[in-house]
């Protein structure tokens, strides 16, 4: 009987132990707030570029027309895909909290189309040059379709990353945006 009093003994221990330092950590519905808290840092100056990106595109894209153009397109994203480029290798060297892992992957897939709208968009600026603007037509709306799913996919990546502050905050932790 001693041992299985013994066994009992440190089962009970080792569930002590694990209740009282699970106590020390905070949790939310999306983990660790202190994990959560990491991520949200060092995931926010990276929204706060693609935001900056999407908002330089816009302003380049419009010439002495006051109109968007392939060739202004085509010149801003030239400009702007290296830009798009280090934000992916950041989003690909990160390793997000498990319940965040889908989010990251939505706003990683925001900004790879993004660069593929950039693409289409070049190609068609140099179907335009060789061709026509009806020629190139099928390429500028393909890349307005994708630049329109990757906003769709930031706005659920904004919605997330909403609820993850008011969770952070519920437990007396601060986001970078609080």
């Amino acid at each position: 009987m001693r041992s299985i009093d013994g066994g009992i003994l440190l089962g009970i221990a080792l569930f002590l132990l694990f209740c009282s330092c699970s106590r020390d950590r905070q949790e939310t519905p999306y983990g660790d707030a202190e994990a959560l808290a990491a991520y949200r840092a060092a995931v926010d100056p990276l929204i706060s570029e693609i935001n900056e990106v999407e908002q330089s595109l816009r302003a380049m894209a419009v010439g002495s027309t006051g109109r968007a153009t392939g060739e202004n397109l085509a010149a801003a994203c030239q400009v702007l895909d290296g830009r798009l480029t280090a934000v992916l290798v950041q989003l690909d060297a990160m390793d997000p909290p498990r319940k965040l892992r889908a989010m990251h992957a939505d706003m990683r897939r925001a900004v790879d189309l993004r660069l593929r709208a950039c693409q289409r968009i070049a190609a068609g600026w140099q179907i335009e040059r060789e061709a026509s603007f009806e020629a190139a037509q099928s390429a500028y709306l393909e890349a307005e379709a994708l630049l329109s799913e990757a906003r769709v996919l930031l706005v659920a990546v904004g919605a997330v990353l909403s609820e993850v502050d008011v969770a952070l905050d519920s437990v007396g932790a601060r986001s970078p945006t609080a």
